[in-house]
């Protein structure tokens, strides 16, 4: 019974943000009621409140679980080792990362472009920082929190550009000339 249960609440939750989704995409985020994201999901407006408080915990919740996707492709071995880049591990993480924004394309396309101004891109940004900064040594030629700024910037700009740009390149692709960009910079940035 409770596995049945289990079923029921994990269809209701996709069904819901599959919803949510497809809204997004067509309406601005504050014109977006509860009854839309119901008829949507194709569930009455209490089950929707048995998820959730309202748009904006619904809201909260996917950023979340979203960045936490994003951030686990991200190896916890550190990217740089003795004042050198581990090129083939940090491609890898990169093509890794960008599979996992493709396969959610559309809200990670909200989260990035923020357009409402609801801090999104921000907590994704300091998300990001927080997974470098512990792979990054602890002595950098640049200031050590500048530099992860810069570089959290830089990844979170390239991926909105991608996602705006109908992801015209493969996630391989967009991780090689990443790495080849921070390659070609990162030797005179790193001790």
């Amino acid at each position: 019974m409770s596995r049945k249960s289990d079923l029921r609440t994990f269809k209701t939750l996709n069904a819901i943000e599959i919803s949510f989704t497809n809204l997004i995409s067509t309406k601005a985020f504050r014109d977006i009621t509860i009854n839309d994201i119901a008829k949507g999901a194709v569930i009455n407006r209490s089950t929707f409140y048995l998820h959730y408080t309202d748009k904006y915990k619904l809201l909260d919740t996917l950023v979340n679980q979203k960045i936490r996707k994003v951030m686990e492709t991200i190896s916890s071995k550190a990217h740089i080792k003795n004042g050198k880049l581990d090129y083939s591990l940090f491609a890898i993480d990169l093509t890794n990362s960008l599979k996992v924004v493709a396969e959610h394309a559309q809200l990670y396309r909200f989260i990035l472009n923020d357009s409402e101004s609801l801090g999104l891109r921000k907590k994704t940004e300091l998300a990001l920082g927080k997974k470098l900064s512990k792979s990054f040594p602890l002595e950098t030629t640049i200031t050590r929190d500048l530099l992860i700024e810069i570089v959290s910037s830089i990844y979170i700009s390239v991926i909105s550009w991608w996602l705006n740009n109908g992801m015209k390149y493969s996630a391989q692709f967009m991780a090689s000339e990443l790495v080849q960009f921070f390659e070609l910079g990162s030797k005179s940035l790193l001790i």
